[in-house]
């Protein structure tokens, strides 16, 4: 019983939980969707049967609502042990607490999986990192055995804190980023499509002597302007997030709120593209 007489308690939830508030995964849905709350509608899927990532959240829920549960009945049952240590209050915590860590680990596991279900669902690339840590999440809860100790069932937790650190929180973060970024990229790609089609209506009425160039010669600058800004904040978030991995070792929540720091004046800008189109539109329509 040393894990709990050391002082730390065992299996301290705020450390090890890895999806609370102060670690930067909070799984609010806004936090796996999008930063900018104009960027998102979710519309239900067409296909009920497939599992997208509404599903995939729902799934997460579930699953945060079972944990919170073991985690409740594992820290009421060693603090009852902690009072009163006999074998049998022994025996219950530690059944407590094996039925915890394999839930902890599910949880860590399906969290992954949404986020991966909302880069899918966005068309965002998805990480091989990303995969590598659903699937050890999957295989590592299976190592919490039924009649472990209790010093055993410590030592596999501190396996599953250790990987939390070194390896899924950065994958988590960057993914979390990714999400945000894919988001700003198909709003401007919508938009794009939109000035090109506008441009080539102004270019073909221009040529049949139906529209004037002017002012839309200027406009086009300022729209280009637009996009050559959003350029620049792309990759200047772009840069932050990498920095995560590069020499200077920032740590993943650090890269990430200053990735995200980077990126948000897009939503500014996206929102300038898309009232400088309405104003190309409307003096379309006015010379027509």
């Amino acid at each position: 019983m040393t894990g709990w007489r050391s002082g730390n308690a065992g299996v301290c939830k705020t450390s090890t939980r890895g999806f609370d508030s102060r670690s930067g995964l909070s799984m609010k849905k806004t936090a796996l969707t999008l930063i900018f709350l104009f960027l998102l509608a979710f519309a239900p899927s067409a296909r009920a049967q497939e599992f997208d990532f509404d599903k995939a959240y729902q799934d997460y829920i579930y699953t945060q609502t079972v944990y919170d549960q073991t985690y409740s009945e594992y820290d009421k049952a060693k603090n009852n042990y902690l009072k009163n240590p006999t074998l049998t209050l022994k025996e219950d915590a530690r059944k407590k607490t094996q039925a915890m860590l394999v839930v902890r680990d599910e949880l860590f596991r399906v969290y992954l999986s949404t986020i991966r279900m909302k880069l899918l669902e966005i068309k965002a690339p998805v990480d091989q990192g990303l995969d590598d840590e659903i699937t050890w999440y999957l295989n590592h809860k299976n190592v919490y055995k039924l009649d472990d100790p209790l010093d055993d069932l410590f030592g596999k937790s501190k396996e599953s804190e250790s990987r939390l650190g070194s390896h899924t929180s950065p994958i988590a973060y960057e993914s979390l980023f990714n999400i945000s970024f894919g988001e700003i990229g198909n709003i401007r790609v919508s938009h794009e499509g939109v000035y090109k089609s506008l441009k080539n209506s102004i270019d073909l009425g221009v040529s049949a002597g139906i529209l004037k160039l002017d002012p839309f010669n200027r406009w086009f600058t300022d729209i280009e302007n637009v996009l050559k800004e959003l350029d620049v904040i792309n990759t200047k978030s772009k840069t932050r997030i990498a920095k995560m991995y590069d020499s200077s070792t920032l740590a993943p929540k650090s890269a990430f709120n200053g990735a995200i720091n980077e990126l948000s004046p897009a939503a500014a800008k996206l929102t300038e593209l898309n009232s400088f189109l309405t104003e190309l539109l409307n003096s379309i329509r006015a010379q027509l």
